[in-house]
């Protein structure tokens, strides 16, 4: 079983400027397609922010979206499970959810705010699987190569799982089972 992750896709940012797309086009055509087809992978796991505006969508920029990446992703009969991240609108897991890919129970949890804190810590607390995929805020781990977040989530709540994957943060930062 492979997944492809993905994240912080930010469809329609800059005022659905051309030249993001352009660049996000790139990036499917040359690198995310043809890895999928290459390593035959069928699943997908969205952590979040797959468009920039919670409150609303450039007409543009969805149809951008759905034309270059939903449309294909269909055609290709890859199964998305995408997360609510803090930039994302609601068409997505946005309560905390076990899911299962082939054997492997993973925990998908979306951007934690104050209205579904204890909500979501109560299902991490209970959550029997050895994977958790979010969008989260560690406390502690770096939101680029400058700034050290100083606020979020204690990781230690995470130490239960065999593997965290987070995209939150815009930079690579590993620490014990977590990785951002």
């Amino acid at each position: 079983m492979k997944i492809a992750i993905i994240t912080d896709q930010h469809f329609g940012a800059r005022k659905g400027s051309a030249i993001f797309h352009d660049y996000f086009l790139k990036f499917y055509n040359d690198v995310f397609f043809p890895t999928i087809e290459k390593e035959g992978i069928t699943t997908i796991v969205d952590m979040g922010d797959t468009f920039d505006n919670r409150r609303g969508i450039d007409f543009l920029a969805l149809d951008w979206a759905k034309e270059n990446y939903f449309n294909r992703l269909r055609d290709m009969n890859i199964k998305v499970h995408t997360i609510v991240g803090n930039h994302t609108a609601y068409y997505c897991y946005d309560k905390t959810t076990e899911i299962k890919i082939d054997k492997l129970n993973i925990l998908l949890v979306p951007w934690i705010n104050k209205e579904n804190r204890e909500e979501t810590h109560e299902c991490i607390n209970k959550s029997k699987a050895k994977v958790v995929m979010g969008h989260l805020e560690l406390n502690g781990f770096h939101a680029n190569k400058y700034v050290v977040m100083d606020h979020g989530d204690d990781y230690s709540i995470y130490k239960k799982f065999e593997q965290v994957f987070s995209l939150n943060y815009h930079t690579r930062s590993s620490r014990e089972n977590i990785h951002y």
